[in-house]
């Protein structure tokens, strides 16, 4: 059948077409465009043509909207691609109707909008034959013309256009071709039909499951959002509380290390009086050596000298006179030879220099004369043979005389008001 504007004389216009730019089409709609406009032997040239497939599926296994969405997604990837099916629609409608047709945008929607049903002809037939020009009502008499001849055949007066007729062809064979070919164009039309409907509710169906996708997918976007600002408040949380932990842990480590500052220095401090006393006690030692030198030294020189026998020594230097008068009778007999116990180091620490001298002072007084009243001496009630002298206020020395051995023990220095524990606890070591 010709077009109207082949047999009904339209003006024709400059061309209003050029090749579609595919690739500006969504994938689904790109999808669905191929799906109306060609048929499956079509796709499946031009998958081939392409090499394209799937993975995990073989091309030829691919169906009709498989092919499609497979051919869209490589224009869409690769434009140059889409020259393929711009071969197959220009060898299978030649040139788009009305190319040579300007109208608006509203215009080309409603004529969509009327071509999608299945009454499209009748509807096309219709508006040209409403038209208020009397050239375009003209256009549809041919169009007319030709359909009356399709369906009617030719009209009175008219030779009948007849197919050509096949030697020695029966009649009734003939007849029998003919409406076996008019069985099989029925056929085909239905089943035109139902695939285009099929592939409508395909498409339909399609839509359907990609509105679900898309709803699923918001889901779990929405989802994970909300996760992600959960696990981010929980990061910030225990961001919080590792530096809480860190600054709780830098401040105890500054503790201890005050601590152990303390520790080491309490410990040097004592260390500082053990030898302060070991010193003390070895100048005391060295005086009394030196003064008992100096005492062997004068009665070496009067027995040289033939001054007679040796004389007790006097009192020792640094005594007054009147400690000494007050001590007739005494000789060197009375010298008694100073003990320091390990107790007695030991409890001079925690005093000043000041206190460990005036002790050691006592002390030698003691060797030279424990009988000396400046030193006061009194008995330990409780403790037979411990005494104690004063060497401050509020100290005091505590000692104890071996006869036999001619010598006193040094014991120890402490406080007044520690006397009674140290009566508790000598008399459990005892």
């Amino acid at each position: 059948m010709a077009s109207a504007s082949e047999k009904g004389g339209a003006r024709a216009g400059p061309s209003q077409v050029a090749p579609p730019p595919l690739e500006e089409l969504s994938r689904d709609e790109l999808s669905v465009f191929l799906y109306v406009a060609l048929l499956p032997e079509e796709t499946r040239a031009i998958v081939k043509e392409l090499g394209l497939s799937i993975p995990g599926f073989r091309s030829t296994a691919l169906g009709d909207v498989e092919r499609c969405d497979v051919i869209a997604d490589e224009i869409l990837a690769h434009p140059p691609t889409a020259e393929a099916v711009q071969r197959a629609l220009s060898k299978a409608f030649e040139v788009p109707p009305l190319a040579h047709q300007a109208m608006a945008p509203e215009a080309w929607a409603e004529l969509l909008s009327a071509c999608a049903g299945d009454a499209a002809l009748a509807l096309a037939l219709w508006r040209v034959l409403s038209d208020r020009d009397a050239e375009v009502r003209a256009a549809a008499r041919p169009v007319l013309d030709d359909l009356a001849k399709h369906y009617y055949g030719p009209a009175p007066g008219e030779e009948p256009v007849r197919a050509p007729r096949e030697e020695g062809e029966d009649p009734a064979a003939r007849a029998e071709r003919l409406a076996e070919a008019l069985r099989r164009a029925e056929e085909a039309l239905k089943e035109s039909d139902a695939r285009g409907a099929e592939r409508a509710e395909e498409a339909r169906r399609k839509g359907e499951e990609q509105r679900e996708a898309l709803k699923a997918s918001l889901r779990e976007a929405r989802a994970r959002e909300s996760t992600a600002v959960e696990e981010a408040a929980r990061s910030r949380e225990e961001e919080a509380a590792a530096r809480r932990e860190a600054a709780r842990l830098k401040s105890e480590l500054e503790v201890l290390r005050a601590s152990d500052a303390a520790v080491e220095e309490r410990r040097l401090r004592a260390e500082l009086r053990e030898v302060l006393g070991r010193a003390n006690a070895l100048e005391s030692r060295l005086e009394r050596a030196q003064q008992r030198a100096a005492e062997l030294e004068g009665e070496l020189e009067r027995a040289r000298s033939g001054e007679g026998d040796i004389r007790p020594v006097g009192p020792a230097p640094g005594l007054p006179e009147a400690a000494a008068e007050g001590l007739p009778g005494e000789s060197e007999a009375n010298w008694l030879m100073p003990i320091y116990t390990r107790e007695f180091y030991d409890s001079l620490e925690g005093w000043d220099r000041r206190i460990q001298r005036a002790a050691f002072k006592q002390a030698h007084l003691l060797a030279l004369d424990h009988r000396h009243p400046s030193l006061r001496a009194l008995p330990l009630e409780g403790l037979p043979g411990y005494y104690r002298v004063r060497v401050a206020t509020d100290v005091r020395l505590i000692y104890r005389r071996a006869e036999r051995q001619n010598s006193v023990e040094i014991l120890s220095l402490i406080d007044r008001e520690d006397l009674d524990r140290y009566i508790r606890q000598a008399k459990t070591r005892g």
